[in-house]
């Protein structure tokens, strides 16, 4: 095959019991994509077309909506009788099986930023109403680092849809006792329990409960407790432990209520793991201070995690001079933490604190790298975002205008500041 559609194929990336993948290109976006085209007498077989079919429809009808920096896109869906195929996100890494073997398993840090990745997309496709129901190492990609993407929404079940909902889907090593025992159907504390168990899985390299067939794991999964992480591997610490204990709970009601419970405890493991010294802040620290300050409040999650992307963070002591006046600039920053004083000349003009912004001129003037009109010194230790203003620029349509915003209503209170001070002169 040399085209599918407007899609030039490059090869095959493999295939299943309902079609195969392709790699290609877009000759319009000229990037790479993985397309999957499913094979027309699976989606017509008597007793697995309708499956395979609700899958396929499922997943192609998500195309343009799961925006989201650790959510695979689906770029483009074409259903026909005789054709069908979805365009996706290509991404290479391969999936987090490779790191559930016992030789290769990854530091308990990154698991934990990974995991938190996982909990803020699906806590994103859940307001889309969305419930994965097939949470898996295998359905997550590995795109660098601790950059993941959770993929395959074909299972998934959108309570705003009036779709036919699939049955008897998802993986048993990964359901809930109460999805395998029947007693409710599949929402967000299962999928919150299976991601609990894909945590445990990179944790120890082995599954919470295993068995010698699936009858034998789902009587487990029912009827016994895990043996904690700490049984299986050095290192793990008791707050890590607890985490994954709690979101594998066998009572629901024990078990995280909501995506942000998972994740804000998440967050909590690295502030109390902050070790002295420069070392740099996480992923997970990051978008967790970010969400807190003033300056980020109205920014989508999209669009906060690019600002992540954009920026450099840095801690710095007190009395650290980090812009001085009259020198070129081409970078603005937004306080994450401590207290700076602006200065010009020996005259103090104002004093900033965490979720205040300085130096967006360098930003605002058109052309060049602007003098900078100040001094801004540090009087306490400092965490200081630093943005680029070339990166701002090529930056999305969507995170310019959030900082147009910001940076029109900064000015407009110094204005009306600067105004009060003069009334109070004169």
């Amino acid at each position: 095959m040399e085209a599918i559609g407007k899609y030039q194929v490059l090869r095959e990336l493999g295939r299943g019991a309902s079609g195969k993948v392709y790699l290609a290109t877009d000759p319009f976006t000229k990037r790479q994509v993985a397309i999957k085209v499913a094979f027309p007498e699976a989606l017509r077989h008597s007793e697995d077309g309708a499956f395979y079919r609700s899958m396929f429809l499922n997943e192609a009808a998500l195309a343009g909506k799961l925006n989201h920096p650790h959510i695979v896109q689906i770029y483009d869906a074409v259903v026909e009788d005789k054709f069908s195929y979805i365009v996706m996100e290509f991404v290479e890494g391969g999936t987090l099986e490779k790191f559930c073997e016992a030789d290769a398993l990854l530091p308990p840090a990154e698991i934990a930023e990974i995991i938190f990745k996982c909990v803020r997309a699906l806590a994103f496709a859940a307001t889309l109403g969305l419930t994965h129901r097939d949470i898996k190492p295998g359905n997550i990609l590995h795109v660098d680092g601790t950059d993941i993407k959770i993929a395959d929404f074909g299972a998934s079940i959108n309570k705003v849809s009036d779709r036919t909902i699939i049955t008897n889907v998802g993986s048993p090593a990964y359901m809930a006792p109460e999805l395998v025992t029947g007693a409710t159907q599949a929402g967000a504390s299962t999928d919150i329990y299976a991601l609990g168990v894909v945590m445990y899985y990179l944790l120890c390299g082995r599954l919470p409960f295993e068995g010698a067939n699936t009858m034998s794991v789902i009587y487990q999964i029912v009827n016994t407790d895990a043996s904690p992480p700490s049984a299986h591997r050095e290192g793990v610490s008791p707050e890590l432990e607890a985490i994954v204990m709690k979101a594998i709970a066998k009572d629901p009601e024990a078990r995280y209520l909501t995506w942000e419970a998972f994740g804000q405890d998440l967050a909590e493991v690295w502030k109390k793991t902050k070790q002295s010294g420069e070392r740099e802040q996480s992923d997970t620290e990051r978008f967790s201070v970010a969400r807190g300050l003033s300056f980020f409040r109205d920014f989508p999650e999209n669009e906060l995690w690019e600002v992540l992307r954009l920026s450099k963070w840095r801690k710095f002591a007190a009395d650290t001079v980090l812009i001085k006046e009259g020198d070129h600039g081409d970078s603005f920053y937004v306080l994450a933490g401590g207290y700076v004083r602006v200065t010009r000349g020996k005259r103090t003009l104002n004093v900033l604190a965490a979720g205040d912004c300085f130096g967006e001129m360098a930003y605002l003037a058109k052309e060049g790298s602007p003098h900078r009109s100040a001094t801004v010194t540090t009087t306490s230790d400092c965490i200081v975002v630093k943005i680029r203003a070339e990166d701002l620029r090529a930056a999305s349509l969507g995170v310019r205008r959030l900082f147009d915003e910001r940076f029109l209503n900064t000015l407009v209170e110094r204005l009306e500041t600067a105004n009060q001070q003069l009334a109070v002169m004169s």
